[in-house]
């Protein structure tokens, strides 16, 4: 049962008891429900309530009746108390064949979204984009024993606060989804923002959890979650949309940077855009950042905010200086080993490759990593589970110098994703539902 049903039968509830006792209790208790989340056994607990109430002959209507009227109104209250928990018992049926009817988990698209808590405690997995979404909590604060606490309904985008409390997934009406994972064996669904007509492809978190950001296919926009429970949309913005020709161009990889000033976003055009967000209700485009020929496959900002990397799906990886953010310096034109490949009429080749970027933490190594499908079509089609992995070394001001380059065997992945720091990756099975954790020398 939602919390938002709970919430409409609780007040109903509360209505079907005596009059004299609304009178006496029934503000405070209303009170009482908006200050915190009803469950079904806040419905259950007010529906005994009612007819113990109607029980109780300090609550019936005063005598002096005819016996007729009497009788009625001594019958009313079980006649209605019967009706509210048949409502009730009809609502939980009603709602487990909706659930049945219109959620079946299908992990057969594989993994499309990896989040960590910053401390790399908690990890949230999502499988598929649609209605038959499925995030995954996950323990991994020992990686090489990781242990799935928990699954719900969700699916791509995910994201999940710094201090690993919250989960931002999906609806099946694209609309951004609060989960409470304060315990992450139950998590607990708060609220579903009021969606934007559009689908919805990237979320963030700010580094303080206070800002959600959520992209859709024209359109950014912020709300603050200061109390998770009750979200508050600060801006609605509208941003570049995606390039027609292939969903790589819609805006996925979205990610604040880590002094929670800059917002990067990718765009159409094989873009970056970046954003002033220092006041989230008054965000301020600052730029836009170019240099790929493909869509851009990710972004990141290193600990100290002043620099920003990207990797497209052209196999380039560009590095910007963003001390002014108004005017970046590119202090980096590089290429992974993976993509730029080339499909019949020599269109680019954006498929059967995932890629995840990172800087060390402490702001001097640039890792990028490439892990390419061997079934999907594409230059390295017959080469089976190809990884290639770049590294650069990296200047306070940005300066570049490659040291480490790997291309070797590797498990396909349909994503990737670093932990906080850079040592620990994850690469998500391109079918089903399996994440496997490594970390790098």
């Amino acid at each position: 049962m939602s919390s938002r049903l709970a919430a409409r039968l609780s007040r109903f509830l509360i209505r079907c008891h005596p009059r004299r006792w609304r009178e006496r209790y029934g503000d405070e208790l209303l009170d009482v429900l908006d200050q915190h989340h009803a469950g079904p056994r806040t419905v259950l607990d007010l529906a005994f309530s009612a007819l113990d109430a109607h029980l109780d002959p300090a609550w019936r209507a005063r005598p002096g009746l005819s016996g007729l009227r009497r009788g009625a109104r001594a019958a009313a209250p079980y006649a209605t108390v019967t009706a509210v928990l048949v409502l009730v018992l009809g609502a939980f049926v009603a709602l487990k064949a909706w659930q049945e009817s219109h959620w079946h988990p299908d992990s057969s698209g594989g993994v499309a979204a990896i989040a960590f808590s910053a401390d790399q405690r908690v990890m949230v997995s999502a499988v598929g984009f649609d209605i038959n979404g499925l995030d995954t909590v996950w323990d991994v604060a020992d990686p090489a024993r990781p242990r799935a606490l928990a699954t719900f309904e969700g699916g791509a985008p995910t994201a999940i606060t710094p201090d690993g409390r919250t989960v931002a997934t999906v609806s099946f009406h694209d609309q951004s989804v609060l989960w409470n994972i304060t315990d992450p064996a139950r998590p607990v669904r708060m609220v579903m923002l009021p969606g934007y007509p559009d689908v919805l492809w990237g979320q963030a978190f700010s580094p303080d959890g206070r800002i959600l950001a959520a992209a859709y296919t024209g359109r950014l926009e912020l709300w603050d979650v200061t109390d998770p429970a009750r979200p508050r949309r600060l801006t609605a913005l509208a941003i570049e949309g995606a390039a027609p020709s292939h969903w790589y161009g819609y805006p996925s990889a979205i990610a604040f940077s880590p002094d929670g000033r800059t917002l990067a976003l990718t765009t159409s055009h094989n873009r970056v855009a970046l954003w002033n967000v220092a006041s989230p209700g008054r965000p301020v485009r600052v730029a836009t950042l170019g240099g790929h020929t493909g869509p851009v496959a990710a972004v990141a900002f290193s600990p100290g905010s002043h620099l920003l990397a990207d990797v497209g799906y052209d196999g380039a990886v560009v590095l910007f200086n963003i001390e002014n953010p108004a005017h970046p310096d590119r202090t980096l034109s590089g290429r992974t080993i993976a993509g730029g490949g080339q499909m019949p009429g020599g269109y680019p080749d954006y498929s059967g490759t995932s890629y995840a970027l990172a800087f060390s933490a402490d702001g001097h190594t640039l890792t990028v990593i490439a892990d390419t499908d061997p079934a999907a079509p594409g230059p390295w089609a017959t080469i089976p589970g190809r990884r290639a992995t770049s590294r650069w070394s990296l200047t306070d001001a940005g300066a570049a110098a490659p040291v480490a380059v790997s291309n070797g065997a590797g498990a396909a992945a349909d994503r990737l994703a670093f932990a906080p720091g850079g040592r620990t990756v994850a690469h998500g099975a391109p079918g089903g539902d399996t994440v496997t954790l490594s970390s790098l020398p």
